[in-house]
């Protein structure tokens, strides 16, 4: 009998230290992060020094020098995280975050794309070489969010929304708040409150529109420390009022077409049929085959003269109206700012930077700068864009950039 006391005992005293031991656990770990934006994520590649070194010192985006400048491997993940479409409906985008193997506290970096010639080329497949290039700023010491935008990625079987301002906006804004949530979920060391952004093309517009969404409605949310953009057609209203009354050949007309469509489609005032913007045979052929079937060139002969004439006369209200609605030209930023773009630039008219320089200025913006690279177009002056961020960036924190 006291033998069997004694089992029960020495059993009740087990159970006792392990309901102890459970409970003293408990009190140490934290319970698990719930994200708001973060619905899930995956590894995509790893990268070490020694490769982004290698893929840096090819030279295909930055110079060969830039290896020297490599500190750290990179780990690649796909973000798949919530956001709203252009109607304010629940959509699950993604991205790709390039995650430093630093365990130091970083910057995060936000890195938005140009216009893609291809749905491949969305960050989150990872299957360019330019995305891949990328690395390189994580592996100098920014954590690196690459949002895909609506129409890409996980969104592939939507439309996307070019150059839409509202779009663009929030799906870059709710990319960066899953990227800061992916390091409290892996309980990472997390990235310190510096935020940088920077986009081309349309990467540039989106850098633009974002910040000035960040700005105006999230102060404290979000600290900026710097920005560059570069070659984005910031100022909608006059490239349109410039590319339809042009009477020279405009070889990136069916970009411009894009442009039109996607407003055509979003904004309700319009949803007008192409045979109120185009003239014949054109105006069919778009309708039937889409804005990248070829046509005529030159504005002139494209468009509709009543068409051209109610923009640039003001009587096309519902135009103007939606074009006014994505010009993000005219405000004041709040934090060092460089503007990048070549003044024989054909896709995106350099007037979209000097508009904007000038009336940033005229609104009291203290720390902006704006560089033209002479006679540069929208792919050559990639390079000064690239090279001129990295400087740029690199002495805002007080380091000293290298002179190429």
């Amino acid at each position: 009998m006291k033998s069997i006391i004694a089992t029960l005992q020495k059993k009740n005293l087990l159970l006792l230290f392990l309901l102890v031991f459970a409970v003293s656990c408990g009190k140490d770990d934290p319970p698990p992060y719930e994200p708001e934006y973060l619905e899930s994520y995956e590894t995509i590649q790893t990268f070490s020094k020694e490769q982004i070194q290698a893929n840096v010192g090819s030279g295909e985006l930055f110079p060969a020098e830039a290896a020297a400048f490599v500190q750290f491997g990179v780990k690649a993940v796909r973000i798949n995280y919530h956001t709203i479409g252009v109607n304010g409906e629940p959509v699950l985008a993604s991205g790709a975050l390039l995650v430093s193997a630093s365990t130091n506290k970083l910057p995060m970096l936000s890195f938005q794309h140009g216009t893609l010639s291809s749905p491949s080329e969305a960050p989150s497949l990872f299957q360019s070489l330019y995305t891949e290039q990328l690395t390189f700023f994580a592996s100098i010491g920014y954590h690196t969010a690459l949002p895909d935008y609506i129409g890409y990625g996980a969104t592939a079987n939507l439309e996307h929304p070019y150059e839409h301002r509202a779009s663009l906006a929030t799906a870059t804004r709710d990319m960066i708040r899953a990227s800061y949530e992916y390091f409290k979920v892996e309980r990472l060391t997390e990235p310190d409150n510096r935020l940088f952004l920077t986009g081309y093309s349309e990467g540039g517009f989106a850098t633009m529109a974002t910040l000035k969404l960040m700005q105006e409605e999230h102060p404290q949310e979000f600290n900026i420390t710097a920005a560059t953009v570069g070659a984005g057609a910031y100022n909608k209203t006059a490239t349109a009022k410039y590319v339809i009354s042009s009477n020279e050949n405009q070889e990136y007309i069916n970009t411009f077409l894009w442009v039109l469509d996607v407003y055509n489609r979003i904004y309700p005032q319009l949803q007008r049929p192409w045979s109120v913007y185009l003239n014949e045979p054109w105006a069919s052929q778009v309708q039937q085959n889409g804005v990248f079937t070829p046509v005529e060139l030159n504005p002139s002969l494209l468009f509709r003269e009543d068409f051209v004439t109610g923009v640039l006369n003001g009587t096309d209200t519902d135009m103007l109206a939606a074009l006014a609605d994505n010009d993000i030209f005219d405000w004041r930023p709040g934090f060092p700012i460089r503007l990048f773009h070549g003044d024989a630039d054909r896709l995106v008219p350099y007037l979209n930077s000097e508009t904007a320089f000038e009336a940033m200025q005229a609104q009291g913006t203290q720390n902006i700068q704006f560089i033209t690279t002479e006679g540069g177009t929208h792919e050559t002056s990639l390079g000064d864009y690239i090279m001129g961020t990295f400087t740029f960036f690199f002495s805002v924190q007080g380091k000293d950039a290298p002179a190429w």
